[in-house]
């Protein structure tokens, strides 16, 4: 067991309105834990018809705080699915890509 918070990435599927991202970023405010990155999309239409929007987060947490977290953000009107995924559960390429951006931005 580690004293060390684990990396996390969450994927939210949304509804794609407006002040859904905020509420999303305040369940990370209200409980004290930053956001490392934060990626979206909007308006993808599902088959429903309905517009639907992606987003992938990533975090630093210890794992009883990010499954609190991951129902708190599911119990949100503004999310339709959550996934949680530790840090060895992450795919590599999500990882890489999600650095990748970072960087990108770093130098802009």
């Amino acid at each position: 067991m580690t004293n060390e918070p684990s990396l996390w990435l969450v994927v939210l599927t949304t509804r794609d309105h407006a002040g859904d991202t905020a509420a999303i970023a305040s369940v990370f405010s209200g409980r004290g834990i930053q956001i490392d990155s934060f990626i979206g999309f909007g308006s993808n239409p599902q088959a429903s018809g309905e517009p639907r929007g992606r987003i992938m987060l990533t975090f630093h947490a210890f794992a009883d705080r990010c499954r609190a977290l991951c129902r708190v953000l599911a119990s949100l009107e503004a999310v339709a699915e959550v996934r949680c995924l530790a840090g060895e559960e992450i795919p590599a390429e999500l990882s890489t890509q999600a650095a990748a951006v970072k960087q990108l931005l770093a130098t802009m």
